[in-house]
This record gives structure tokens, C-alpha cells and sequence, in this order.
């Protein structure tokens, strides 16, 4: 290869190295703000923020994911939960929230941008890991989270994150939960059918 080639395309991988550090720092950066996640992701993102900030200001959640901005004193962000788990997840999350960012900034960027990769159940467990461990009954759905042979569901399936509820019942919706408990039972070939 011709030397002067050669440094040509050293120098231009160098500077795409940079630009991609870069990038990705920067990216990194923003998410922690959840106004600028809100400010692309308009509709209903900025409904979700509104109430994460009437939560504060009220003293109570209207959805579990404003209960849980409350109470852990708003230290709660969007991308606690929507970061992506595993080297794997953030690189998707990064490479996406990277192209959002550049839509934004060159005008580019469409209504309503979707989130497109769900809540893993491992951004739930790092903080509920308790949860899955717990043994009896009253927790058999719970331990099936870590058990190979059952039909996998993730934790939105029946804590939906976004729908307005009620604290006192744990946002807990029966149309939303006992559908799953259905699925699970066909699946595994025992318990209860038509739950309602």
C-alpha cells in the first residue's frame, strides 16, 4: 500500500474513531435529562414528564412510573429504565438515542418517535431482584421469572408503566394481568383457566 494512502486512511479512521467517542459521550450525556429525551419523544413522553413532575409536586404518582420518579426523590430518570441492559441493550439505546439526536439537531426528526426497544426485565430486577427471589404463592409468578421452562413474560406485561392507576392497589390492572396469568397457565399446562 502506498504510504501516503495509508496515512490518508489512518487519519480519516481517526477522525471517525473521534467523531464516534464523541458521539457517544455526548449521547450518554443528554439522556440523563429528561427533557431532552421528552423534547424528541413529544407525545406521550411529555405527558409521562408532566407527571413525573406533578408527582413531586403532589405527593403522589398518578402512573407506577411517576410513583417511582416520587419516590426515589427524582433521582427516577427515563433512562434508568429505557437504557438498555447488557453491553448489547446500550448499544442499541445508544446507536438509536445517536440517530434521534442527530434528527433533532438537523430538523429531521418525526412525530410521535416511538420508542422501539421495549423495557427489558432486567431493568426492572436490578432494583427489584427481591421480587423474583421470594418464595409461597402469593409469589409463584415472580419465581418463574428465572425459570427456564416457563413461557416468558416481561415485567410490563402486567406492571404497565405509563397507565394512569391507582398507588393503593400497586397500578395494578386485572385486564392487563390476568391475560398473562392465562398464557402462563396454558403454557406450563397447569392452573387456573378463565381467570377474570
Amino acid at each position: 500500500m502506498n504510504p501516503r494512502r495509508f496515512k490518508i486512511i489512518f487519519f480519516l479512521g481517526g477522525i471517525a474513531a473521534l467523531a464516534l467517542i464523541g458521539g457517544v459521550a455526548f449521547v450518554s450525556n443528554q439522556e440523563q435529562d429528561d427533557q431532552f429525551c421528552a423534547s424528541c419523544h413529544t407525545q406521550p413522553e411529555s405527558e409521562y414528564l408532566a407527571r413525573f413532575q406533578n408527582a413531586l409536586a403532589q405527593g403522589r404518582g398518578i402512573d407506577l412510573a411517576a410513583f417511582h420518579h416520587r419516590i426515589q426523590k427524582a433521582s427516577t430518570r427515563c433512562i434508568d429504565c429505557h437504557g438498555g441492559e447488557g453491553l448489547l441493550g446500550r448499544a442499541q439505546v445508544i446507536t438509536i438515542s445517536a440517530l434521534d439526536a442527530f434528527k433533532h439537531y438537523t430538523g429531521l426528526a418525526r412525530q410521535p418517535a416511538v420508542i422501539v426497544i421495549p423495557v427489558q426485565n432486567e431493568a426492572c430486577i436490578k432494583c427489584h431482584e427481591d421480587f423474583v427471589h421470594k418464595t409461597g404463592f402469593e409469589n409463584h409468578m415472580h419465581n418463574k421469572m428465572l425459570d427456564p421452562d416457563a413461557p416468558f413474560l416481561r415485567c410490563t406485561d402486567c406492571h404497565v408503566t405509563h397507565r394512569q392507576g391507582d398507588e393503593r392497589n400497586g397500578f395494578q390492572f386485572r385486564d392487563a394481568i390476568f391475560p398473562q396469568c392465562e398464557y402462563c397457565h396454558v403454557q406450563m399446562q397447569k392452573g387456573p383457566r378463565g381467570l377474570k
